[in-house]
């Protein structure tokens, strides 16, 4: 039988481990100085060397030489997890007082001690705190905020980190030579940054990958891994900055249909943007470091595809992205009220513009948008310039009123600004008189002119208001019901 990768190329003495240089040196300088303590922890994530480090250090305190076929007598290993009891502490206690059989030190080597039951803690909790001079205790964890106090400040701690990304590409090269396996650069660093910092995991997906095939690369690693493409999170975040949330959910979907799961892709966005932000120095919005922070949740999360979709979905909604196409508006065709802004054909003009009386007061906005918007007649041509504006005032009075609104179509009808949702929950928001209220105040702060807002939800060509829809209306809402997963939209702002 043939032995795996991460045994055979275990850490045999200090020399030998990776990426914990400060604790090696700090124990083999206990070592040669003959300041042994009787207590260690060791503490730090999954397959970073906390049980190899133990076992070199048991093995060193004896002077005896340690290796694949080592089988000391006087080197007990405990498995906490499956040895949890208060009866298998109680024995192990009783055969603290025993003697070595021929070691200078009889080792006890816990690991996974946070499994240990309170009971048990508090039975080793005297042996620890006065063991016999014969006796070692090296206790391992990978959580170490389960211990509890007492035990920890018997112990001399040594924390584990995980292990850089850099040394565990060059200990995968090494082994790939070694084993003659043909892997590229690229694939070696996607398995080093799929395994998260762990000697242990990035090995054992070296030696499951080599068993499949006699080259390994970047897409054979993505494959077997369940990874997207690079391509694919690369055209995820360009949506994202750009505000496209149709394109982003129709990519998504693709994704879920090829296999790929949530909890991968939203890691894989989050690395993308770590190593755009860190490592190439990017300049971005804190919004993006939100982001990050929000997609960290969705592998933990009992709904991961629905959460992914709603954090990318509303990310969407806060990039600021200017609307470049023309409004259409529609000529007034009655009477408009006092002090109403209402349209009127001037003739030989190319288009319509908007009359109203002259200005009481100076506007808010600069000089040179002032000009385009009130002329020396009066007149006010109502264009993209002002509606983005428009936007821009409304953005600092209320975010999510301003989210909306980027993706609705404004344009002029009998006097009145009509503006279309293509989703029923956003023209059912911006309709409540609180939010109307704010467009129709920012529209007097910009051009010293009131006007009525009209919301209406356009679906195939059709709008329709929310005042005259019927009970057998059935509005597509199925970009809402996909991001929410079916469930009932709440309503708030």
């Amino acid at each position: 039988m043939g032995q795996v990768l991460y045994n055979k190329y275990r850490s045999k003495n200090f020399s030998e481990v990776i990426g914990q240089d400060y604790i090696t040196s700090a124990l083999d300088n206990a070592l040669k100085n003959n300041k042994i303590a009787h207590a260690y922890l060791f503490t730090g994530p999954r397959g970073v060397g906390k049980t190899s480090v133990a076992r070199i250090l048991a093995y060193a305190v004896n002077n005896k030489t340690y290796n694949d076929s080592s089988n000391e007598i006087d080197i007990i290993e405990i498995d906490a997890a499956s040895n949890n009891g208060v009866e298998k502490t109680r024995e192990l206690i009783e055969r603290v007082s025993i003697v070595p059989v021929s070691a200078k030190y009889k080792v006890y080597i816990i690991d996974e001690v946070h499994m240990l039951s309170t009971a048990s803690f508090n039975a080793l909790l005297k042996t620890l705190e006065e063991p016999p001079s014969h006796v070692i205790f090296i206790l391992a964890t990978t959580e170490s905020h389960k211990l509890p106090e007492t035990i920890i400040s018997r112990t001399q701690r040594y924390n584990f980190r995980p292990i850089d990304i850099k040394k565990l590409e060059q200990h995968l090269k090494l082994i790939a030579q070694k084993e003659k396996i043909k892997i590229s650069d690229e694939a070696i660093n996607s398995i080093a940054i799929h395994g998260d910092g762990s000697f242990r995991d990035s090995i054992s997906i070296l030696d499951q990958l080599s068993n499949r095939t006699t080259e390994i690369t970047l897409s054979i690693v993505n494959e077997s891994l369940g990874l997207a493409s690079e391509e694919s999170i690369k055209n995820i975040v360009d949506y994202l900055s750009s505000g496209d949330s149709s394109e982003l959910l129709k990519k998504l979907s693709s994704l879920y249909g090829s296999g790929y799961n949530a909890p991968i892709i939203s890691t894989q966005i989050s690395q993308y943007l770590r190593k755009y932000i860190f490592v190439d120095n990017k300049s971005v919005s804190f919004d993006y470091i939100s982001l990050m922070k929000e997609l960290l949740m969705v592998p933990s999360s009992n709904s991961p595809d629905a959460l992914l979709e709603i954090v990318l979905f509303n990310f969407t909604r806060k990039i600021d992205v200017v609307d470049i196409k023309p409004l259409v508006i529609t000529p007034k065709s009655s009477t408009p009220k006092s002090e109403k802004v209402h349209i009127e054909t001037i003739p030989n003009e190319p288009d319509p513009i908007i009359k109203s009386p002259k200005p009481k007061a100076t506007s808010t906005v600069s000089k040179s948008v002032s000009e385009k918007i009130v002329g020396k007649t009066g007149d006010i041509e109502f264009n993209m310039l002002i509606w983005q504006d428009l936007l821009n005032l409304i953005k600092k009075a209320n975010n999510t009123v301003y989210g909306i609104l980027k993706s609705s179509k404004p344009k002029i009808v009998n006097g009145e600004l009509e503006i279309s949702f293509s989703h029923l929950f956003h023209q059912k928001k911006i309709n409540e008189a609180k939010n109307k209220d704010i467009i129709i105040e920012k529209f007097n702060e910009l051009t010293n002119h009131s006007i009525e807002v009209n919301c209406v939800f356009v679906k195939e060509d059709k709008k329709v208001t929310e005042n005259k829809q019927s009970t057998n209306d059935k509005p597509d809402i199925s970009n809402i019901s996909n991001i929410f997963d079916g469930a009932e939209v709440l309503e708030s702002i």
